[in-house]
């Protein structure tokens, strides 16, 4: 393997991670990890327990309960007991959470779109191109 690809693929997260992290910014309300809690609310689109949550963004379950809870207060999130496993509590994001997560996506649209129009033409053509092939080939290897 050529050293340069893993070179390149780490820098390539590093670049995503400070661009998305600088349109990102002052999009949201609340605090970075409950910010992520509601982004992976938002990505699943159904209830899920505290475990599923947990591992899912690899946070410890009574950090995540603590953090779960101030949400709750806001108004973002309900819990509520599981039907099928009665230890177990589901939480669903409500309107309210779907409207702060919505209106993050659409501030991080407009952002990424004025970002954009500063590349010329042909840059933008590249840029598109680039993302596409550089996904294409992520989905081929595997995750």
């Amino acid at each position: 393997m050529d050293p340069s690809a893993a070179k390149e693929y780490v820098t390539l997260i590093s670049n995503l991670f400070t661009h998305y992290q600088g349109l990102n910014r002052g999009s949201m309300k609340v605090t970075h990890l409950q910010g992520h809690i509601l982004e992976f609310m938002y990505s699943k689109q159904k209830a899920l327990n505290l475990k599923e949550i947990s591992e899912g963004l690899e946070i410890a379950k009574q950090q995540l309960t603590h953090v779960v809870s101030g949400l709750e207060k806001k108004g973002y999130l309900i819990k509520r007991p599981d039907e099928r496993d009665k230890r177990a509590v589901l939480v669903t994001l409500t309107p309210a959470g779907k409207a702060i997560e919505e209106q993050k996506w659409r501030v991080l649209y407009q952002k990424f779109i004025k970002s954009f129009n500063q590349l010329t033409e042909e840059e933008q053509f590249d840029f598109c191109f680039a993302l596409h092939k550089v996904n294409t080939l992520l989905q081929k290897m595997g995750g």
